[in-house]
């Protein structure tokens, strides 16, 4: 098959991704064409048991982001529009899925029914996607397209002393985010029973099976809650949130004293100075029609990734309906049916064939997702992916890295300073080791990990840039946060002492 003579190399990190969600993500590259009459850029994906290694050939990736860049740098609202395409499309996407799969009686379709049902989810989320990727596409070897041209700008035009200012001022977002509203909407909810000690003291200790029976008014809003906003940290694979998990949270805010009256004010006021402090660095700093784009662009990217990714997130919580449905109908187990090829789905649902289910548990288990000339995208599971998988992931190593530095640099996501103890925490079965006023390591955060990082003193990462993950979300939570460091997760392990610097991007390994 032709990606055979492609050079692969891994850009990056993840967890919490299944056959699903990876085989529709490398097969939304081929709508580039159709959607920005844009060169393809090369793509691919390596599962091993719930770890997968972002692959690409850069060759490729940098043409389509010249294709980009150019299209930007003529038309600056490009990127606006992207994003804004993105967050209808998003809307549109979220609402069929919940009528069409979330609230349908799935049982009564046929299997023909059901396998178009699918057909048409992976079509919605591979637009989504396609979409959504431009904007990483735009940052290529280092160079953070938005993020470069803001610091680039506000260097040349701010003091030193005044440059973090601006530049936090600049890259925070004017809108919630939707953890934002469940955050805001779960403080109001503190703050209707705030003066009920005996129930304030019990949410400290007890779970929601023993509260149901003291506190059913409590209780009642606690699962209108949940059903609300059980999906914002679903990711593509769950699992969705449940009443002790939200109660998780509301001990968050016990254990660190905070008034949920309070804080909502605060985040009130917060919005309403950083309004008035964009309008007026703008017209301190008088910036030509390209240059006012990427200042008004920062913070609305920072909004619009998250928001996009919410929306596939809370398409897949939907989908999940489906995938139970077409495992029963097809004898297999939930993680099963989300290993299943599309063709072998339709030779089941459809044509009544039988499925191997050994070839499904080795898929389940580690495969490769690449794409080829022709439009096919090529599984490769057992020996085959293990020999493509070494080989790419050994040539990729061959970057120089220095493994034992004294220090360890990155970029700072938001300002701070830290001590304490390292905790490395990737997946969502990690949180158990996490204590408050750990120091949080992560290769790249994400949604699944969020109640690890309410307890952290500072989070650290090996991936990232402007808009990822763990930089919005520490500053939302305000964690002194340094990302893009490349190695920490290869340098730092449990139980080290480290020193973080935020502000300056530092973190120094503590001999005790």
């Amino acid at each position: 098959m032709s990606y055979k003579k492609y050079n692969w190399e891994v850009i990056a990190e993840d967890y919490n991704s299944m056959f699903l969600r990876n085989y529709i993500w490398v097969n939304c590259f081929f709508r580039y064409k159709e959607l920005f009459n844009a060169p393809r850029p090369l793509l691919g994906i390596i599962y091993n048991k719930g770890n997968i290694k972002y692959i690409t050939d850069l060759k490729t990736w940098g043409k389509t982001h010249e294709h980009f860049k150019k299209k930007v740098l003529k038309y600056p609202k490009f990127i606006e529009r992207i994003i804004d395409i993105t967050d209808a499309n998003g809307k549109k996407m979220s609402d069929w899925t919940e009528k069409s799969i979330f609230k349908t009686n799935l049982k009564k379709l046929s299997g023909t029914q059901l396998a178009e049902l699918l057909r048409r989810f992976a079509e919605l989320q591979e637009k989504q996607s396609a979409h959504g990727v431009v904007l990483p596409i735009l940052d290529f070897q280092g160079f953070s397209f938005i993020e470069q041209s803001l610091k680039d700008f506000l260097k040349k035009h701010v003091s030193k002393g005044d440059y973090q200012e601006y530049y936090t001022v600049f890259t925070s977002p004017t809108k919630n985010s939707f953890a934002q509203d469940q955050d805001l909407d779960l403080l109001r909810l503190m703050a209707k029973y705030f003066d009920n000690h005996a129930l304030m003291s019990d949410l400290k200790t007890k779970e929601f099976s023993y509260l149901e029976k003291s506190y059913p008014n409590f209780c009642a809003d606690l699962k209108k809650h949940t059903k609300k906003y059980c999906w914002v940290y679903f990711v593509y694979d769950g699992p969705e949130y449940m009443e002790d998990d939200f109660i998780v949270f509301i001990r968050d805010y016990l254990e660190k004293g905070i008034m949920p009256s309070v804080e909502i004010e605060k985040h009130k006021i917060e919005r309403k100075d950083l309004i008035v402090k964009q309008r007026k660095y703008v017209d301190l700093l008088k910036p030509n029609k390209f240059d006012l784009e990427i200042l008004k662009l920062a913070g609305k990217i920072i909004w619009g990734k998250p928001r996009r990714k919410d929306y596939e997130s809370k398409s897949y919580f939907h989908a999940k309906k489906l995938m139970k449905e077409i495992g029963r109908r097809l004898y297999l187990s939930l993680d099963q049916a989300k290993s299943t090829p599309f063709n072998m789905i339709d030779d089941g649902l459809i044509h009544n064939k039988k499925i191997d289910t050994e070839l499904i548990n080795s898929i389940k288990s580690f495969n490769v997702c690449v794409p080829n000339d022709n439009g096919s995208v090529s599984v490769l599971i057992g020996k085959e992916a293990k020999q493509f998988s070494e080989s790419i992931v050994q040539k990729t190593k061959k970057n120089k890295m220095q493994l034992h530095p004294k220090v360890i640099k990155g970029d700072c996501a938001c300002a701070g300073n830290s001590v304490g103890t390292v905790k490395v925490i990737n997946r969502s079965e990690d949180m158990k080791k996490m204590n408050y006023g750990d120091i949080l390591v992560s290769s790249a955060t994400s949604p699944s990990i969020i109640p690890a990082m309410k307890k952290a003193s500072a989070i650290i990462t090996d991936e990232g840039g402007l808009t990822c993950h763990a930089s919005i979300v520490s500053r939302e939570m305000n964690i002194p946060c340094v990302i893009g460091t490349k190695i920490v997760t290869k340098v730092l392990k449990d139980g080290d002492r480290v020193e973080v610097n935020a502000t300056n991007g530092i973190v120094k390994k503590l001999i005790e």
